[in-house]
Formats: C-alpha cells, structure tokens, sequence
C-alpha cells in the first residue's frame, strides 16, 4: 500500500514542479521586459530564496545548510546549469535549446539504470522516446537545424549534463537530507558563486516595484515550489521517472502562453503535447519492479 501511495505522490509532486517552472518563462519575459538582466535575475531569486527560507528552517528546527559533500556538489552543478542555460539561449534558437537540454532524462535513465541498477522497461524507454519527439514538436523545431553556433551547443549540451548529474546526485541526498535544507544549500551557494562571477550590482539602485514583485513570484514558483516539489519527487519515484515525468514543463509553458500571452498554437505543437501526454502514461505504468524507489524518507 505505501508504494502505491509513494508513486501518487511522487507523481504529484512531478506534476507541481512541472507547472511552477513552467511559468518561469513568461514570468522571465516579463522581468526581461522590466529592465532585469539574467545575471540580476538570478542573484535576487536565490537571494530571496534564503531570506524567506531561512526563517522557516530555524523555526522548523531543520539544518539551514547541508555540508555532505554530495549536496556541495549538488550546489555546484546546480549555478552552472543556470548560468550555461541562459548563456546557450543567448547563443542558440530557443527551440533548439529546449530540444537539447530536455534531452536529459534519457541520460538520466541510462547512466541510472548502470549506477543504480534499475531496469528500463519497455514502456519506460518508450516513454523517453516519446517524450524527446513532443518536446522537439511542441518547440517548433519543424524547420530544420540552420546555422548552429558551436559555442551555443557545448554550453546547453554542458547544462543539459550539469543537469543529468544534479538530477542523479538528488536521488542519494535526499535519502538523509531535508528537499528543504538542500533547496537553501543549492539557492545560497549558487547565489555566491554567481556573486563571485558578476561583480556589478548597481542594477539595485535601478529596481522598481514591478520588478521586484515579479522577482518574488519567480522566487516562490520558479525556486522554492519547483525545487523542493523536484526533490521530494525524486525522494518518492526516483530521478529517471521524475526527469521523464518533468517533461510536461515545456506542455505546460506552451499551454500557459496560449492562455494568458495570446499565443498560437499549431497543429504540430498540439500533436507534440499528445506524445508528451502520452509519454506520462507510459512512465507511470503499474511495474512489479521496486527500481528508482527509495526505502528510507527525508522528513521536510
């Protein structure tokens, strides 16, 4: 009974996370739109983050920082990541760059399946086939490769690993460590590597209100629901399900722009959101095997 109420959860959870960082892209269009950078953007998210997550943990009782060397690492990947996405989308067509970078699960899969021994099913490989295929479709990727910048592809082939790692590095962590206390680990230490990265912070005395609202939205969607809910996932169903099931983000993104951007959406992006639906079926078929289930719980 707990493991069927375990992979409900897990797949909850998926979803949550799903949804919260699939507004991170309008969200980032309207805070791009209100004079903030990337940089600036991801300073204040993750300084944000830890003003509002901190207090909670002491009251909570729950370590604020976690030293274990896989969540250091964890903190590590997890500022390359962003700083490589970003900096790829600067370089590459978005499509191509969401195309790439959801790429990861099947590397999830894979290197998890040797490092974990979990077995890939049939239906959970094509899942991932199936998943990578909607969300090449639902990107508009239809018109061909064009000129790609060699600079652009290494760094979001280079997010997309940092990602795969990360993901893979959660499903040990969160054995023993609180999503919680790892979230402000990940938030804090990413906000100083990029503080050591990007000296210049005159664009505070520049803020607006408009901006800042949108930053502390961001922080609550984009950094504290998205993370914690991924986390406590990977805790329920582990990384390779939770990555997989993770690809209903750009579905969703694409879904959200329809309805408050206006956006149009094509029959080909509709066909491509019914693979990715589909996919989620497959990744969430009923299997008698226990692979990429934890036994032992972090309490949050």
């Amino acid at each position: 009974m707990s493991h069927l109420s375990d992979s409900i959860l897990g797949i909850i959870y998926i979803f949550i996370s799903a949804f919260a960082y699939a507004t991170q892209t309008i969200l980032g269009k309207y805070a791009f739109a209100a004079g903030l950078s990337p940089e600036s953007l991801l300073i204040l998210r993750f300084a944000f983050t830890t003003i509002l997550l901190t207090p909670y943990l002491l009251i909570r009782k729950i370590p604020v920082i976690d030293r274990s060397p896989l969540v250091l690492i964890q903190t590590m990947l997890f500022a390359v990541e962003g700083l490589l996405f970003f900096y790829a989308l600067s370089q590459l067509a978005a499509s191509i760059t969401i195309v790439i970078f959801f790429c990861h699960p099947v590397l999830v899969a894979i290197i998890g399946s040797i490092i974990f021994k979990e077995k890939l099913h049939w239906y959970f490989i094509g899942g991932l086939l199936l998943a990578v295929s909607g969300v090449a479709l639902v990107s508009g990727l239809t018109g061909g490769w064009g000129q790609l910048s060699p600079l652009g592809l290494l760094l979001i082939i280079g997010s997309a690993l940092a990602y795969t790692t990360y993901s893979l590095i959660s499903q040990k962590s969160v054995i023993k460590v609180s999503p919680l206390s790892i979230t402000n680990t990940l938030t804090l230490g990413s906000l100083l590597i990029i503080l050591l990265l990007f000296h210049d912070l005159s664009f505070i005395s520049a803020l607006s209100l408009k901006s800042v609202g949108l930053v502390l939205l961001m922080t609550v969607l984009n950094t504290l629901i998205a993370v914690v809910f991924f986390l406590k996932a990977v805790q329920k169903i582990g990384a390779a399900r939770a990555t997989l099931l993770g690809t209903l983000e750009p579905v969703l993104a694409m879904l959200l722009a329809f309805t408050l951007l206006k956006e149009c959406l094509t029959p080909i992006q509709l066909l491509g959101a019914g693979l990715v639906f589909f996919s989620i079926f497959l990744a969430v078929y009923p299997s008698s095997s226990k692979g990429g289930q934890l036994e032992q719980k972090a309490s949050v």
